[in-house]
């Protein structure tokens, strides 16, 4: 079964009404699926073969591939690379991809302090997509900074959701249209305005592409519930007055190419118009040592991918696994999975939400 979750979208007095109904709208509409049944996934089940690695597009030989490989594997001294690394080539996953640089992000504030930076050195183009884009502090001094980025001649377009979305006034949307910016709402919630109307089909990803060459992806939503730092100001626990708790990464490097075929495509399944060719493709050279691997998933995907280099990550776990997450409610193969890497010795933690919505 697939269930529609309270998801988090703020509704002032004015629009709590409209968002009520609409939420009984969609659990009305909310259909069944299938999560991918992976009895097979069991530790040493597929064989070990040599993993294809990718550096700036092109496949690096064996034996230029076989040392970063051993670098990873010594880094966790254990065989969980080997193993995970098989069953998702097996499973026809995307490729590793060499030469990337990653900074992690903790938490809104830095998050937008980076993203800001970013949009303000974009010379090309600007390439956006978020669940939920708000019309508050952040998403007026986004949009503010995205329409003087135009004005440049900035190439910018946006994709939002229309659920995750639907509390921001149409008006916001409209005046980023005014002033040349491509809008486009990911399955309208109108089922007239829709070329693939399925309401529980929702695009929860977000993606800053900036120029081709950086890219952010992570939970952080364009919101004000991530405007102030999860701990706050000289605090060493959070409270309900503390900002939402959540991660980013930002990216430079060959890998950055896949984040952005997956917003196009996106683009090219849900909007109108298309997009004129542009530079979304620079050449991508080595800009570091990270070895990054890509994986997206959506509506009309036959298999959850996400899920399964999850669950087979936490498979083949030999020593630990660490999981915080927002909202947690794992289905029996999931848990099964876990219990499973407990019963073996692994050290299994969770970090979940002492208060949620």
């Amino acid at each position: 079964m697939k269930f529609f979750i309270a998801m988090a979208v703020p509704c002032s007095h004015r629009s709590y009404l409209r968002c009520v109904l609409w939420a009984l709208v969609i659990l009305i509409q909310t259909g069944c699926a299938s999560l991918p049944d992976l009895k097979g996934l069991r530790r040493g089940s597929i064989q070990i073969q040599q993993t294809q690695l990718l550096n700036a597009h092109r496949a690096i030989s064996q034996r230029q591939a076989q040392p970063i490989i051993e670098k990873l594997e010594r880094a966790g001294e254990t065989n969980l690379l080997s193993r995970h690394l098989a069953y998702i080539e097996a499973m026809n996953g995307p490729p590793l991809i060499a030469g990337n640089e990653a900074r992690l992000l903790v938490d809104g504030p830095a998050t937008f302090k980076a993203m800001f930076a970013a949009i303000e050195r974009a010379r090309d183009h600007i390439n956006l997509e978020s669940y939920i884009f708000d019309d508050g502090d952040i998403g007026q001094r986004l949009a503010d900074v995205l329409m003087a980025k135009r004005a440049e001649g900035v190439e910018i377009n946006i994709i939002y959701d229309s659920v995750g979305s639907m509390a921001t006034p149409q008006a916001f949307f409209d005046r980023l249209r005014s002033n040349g910016i491509n809008v486009c709402e990911f399955n309208p919630i109108n089922p007239l305005k829709g070329r693939r109307w399925r309401i529980n089909n929702r695009d929860h990803r977000k993606l800053l592409i900036v120029d081709g060459g950086t890219a952010f992806t992570g939970g952080i939503n364009i919101s004000g519930v991530y405007s102030t730092g999860s701990f706050g100001s000289g605090r060493k626990t959070p409270n309900k007055t503390n900002g939402w708790r959540d991660t980013h990464v930002q990216i430079e490097g060959p890998a950055v190419a896949e984040f952005q075929r997956l917003f196009l495509d996106t683009w090219a399944k849900q909007c109108e118009p298309q997009l004129p060719q542009g530079v979304f493709f620079p050449t991508l050279s080595a800009t570091g040592e990270k070895v990054v691997r890509v994986i997206g998933s959506s509506p009309d995907d036959p298999l959850n991918l996400t899920y399964v280099v999850l669950l087979s990550a936490i498979a083949h776990a030999e020593k630990s696994v660490y999981i915080t997450v927002a909202y947690f409610v794992p289905d029996p193969q999931t848990i099964a999975t876990l219990q499973a890497a407990a019963r073996r010795g692994v050290d299994v933690k969770l970090i979940l939400p002492g208060f949620s919505d």
